[in-house]
């Protein structure tokens, strides 16, 4: 019985676990993983991967629910994780300062009578291999990631269908190095119709100055979550070039909130609406911390069960329920629910109170919808999540 312990001595935030998770996915064995931080300055969604238990983690380790398929698990400190997996083989991801510690952890391994081994991960001319023992390890193979930053051993055949030209509204950094759920889901789709992605990384802070550059031609807009306050305006403004011109938008959690917002700003006519996260002196609050309201949680995180309202989009698309994971503190003001329907915002989605709007959609929009989960998350090669599947459909639609 030992701990594979597969060092990756890498900042990227997207890249922890990956690596760990191909290799216990070859190996048939559970991922562990310990306790790991990361320069939240330099990387805000660094932890923002959320496992249906209800945790926050590495964004890394979307990897390993996506090659087992299996949860990452909840993070352990290295007593605990000994205790639960000394009778087993088990894959345990190293990250920068973790690798910096070996020497203890090594050392506490072996004073509870375990075996362990060490294999690092190396840079390739193409990709990725693993090193045992000084030597690399041929038999796993070279790994590396494709466009949509998914990681893959062969070169898979170029799509030769229809292409579009989908903007994603984050840096090309933010969402390969950072948080790799948002550009993966949306591969999963294009894979399943067929589709080639012209991706367009809409930076959200240069919108305000160049957004029709930017936005110019793209055949759907998607806005991503998040946990940069920074991004609300520019994901405001390109919910707007959505409105304006028919485009297909989708949003999921601060996307949801922003999308609203623009249609909160629209039948008002005042740009003074913003979220209470973003702007807390914003004389119009659209989207409200979930504890202002009695009953309510401090934060939602985890998995739930979203209603969706029938003769919706939504429910068109997921059915009357759907489970999605949820990572937010705030909602959506709920004085603000009633006018909001009568402009056309139709809430479609919910918890199982009802209370909490879970989902949106605009009614005088070919495709303007929103939910506040990260369906991202739960997103597979195999089998793409319906709700992304649905906003290239309708890109699609726009394309012809």
């Amino acid at each position: 019985m030992a701990f594979i312990f597969v060092a990756h001595d890498t900042p990227e935030p997207s890249l922890y676990g990956a690596m760990a998770a191909i290799l216990a996915a070859l190996k048939h064995l559970p991922l562990a993983h310990l306790p790991v931080s990361w320069d939240i300055a330099r990387y805000p969604d660094a932890c923002q991967h959320v496992i249906g238990e209800g945790q926050l983690m590495t964004s890394g380790l979307l990897w390993t629910e996506r090659m087992n398929p299996q949860s990452a698990g909840k993070v352990m400190e290295l007593e605990d994780l000994l205790n639960t997996y000394g009778t087993g083989d088990v894959v345990v991801p190293l990250g920068p300062m973790q690798i910096i510690q070996f020497t203890q952890i090594a050392r506490q391994v072996r004073e509870n009578a375990l075996d362990y081994e060490l294999v690092t991960v190396e840079r390739a001319n193409q990709g990725y291999l693993f090193n045992r023992h000084g030597q690399p390890d041929e038999t796993s193979g070279c790994w590396w990631r494709d466009r949509y930053g998914r990681w893959i051993n062969q070169n898979m055949p170029p799509q030769t269908g229809p292409s579009l030209r989908i903007a994603l509204v984050g840096t090309q950094s933010d969402q390969c190095s950072i948080y790799p759920a948002t550009l993966a889901a949306l591969g999963d789709a294009a894979d399943a119709l067929s589709l080639s992605l012209d991706m367009v990384y809409a930076a959200p802070q240069a919108l305000e100055d160049h957004l029709h550059e930017v936005m110019e031609n793209v055949d759907g807009i998607l806005l991503p979550g998040g946990s940069a306050m920074c991004n609300v305006t520019g994901q405001t403004c390109a919910a707007h070039y959505a409105l304006n011109r028919n485009i297909p938008v989708l949003g999921l959690c601060l996307g949801m909130q922003t999308m609203t917002t623009a249609i909160v700003q629209k039948m008002l006519g005042s740009t003074k609406a913003n979220l209470a996260e973003a702007d807390p002196d914003a004389e119009i609050k659209t989207f409200v911390p979930l504890t202002d309201t009695p009953t309510f949680p401090v934060h939602r995180l985890g998995d739930y069960q979203m209603h969706c309202r029938t003769g919706s989009r939504l429910n068109d698309i997921l059915g009357d329920e759907f489970t999605v994971r949820y990572n937010h503190r705030f909602h959506l003001e709920p004085e603000l629910k009633p006018d909001l329907e009568k402009y056309g915002l139709r809430i479609s989605g919910t918890d199982s109170t009802g209370k909490i709007a879970d989902g949106i959609e605009f009614t005088h929009h070919p495709f303007y919808l929103g939910v506040q989960g990260h369906p991202e998350l739960s997103s597979l090669r195999v089998k793409p999540h319906p709700l992304l599947i649905a906003f290239l459909k309708a890109a699609g639609l726009q394309r012809s």
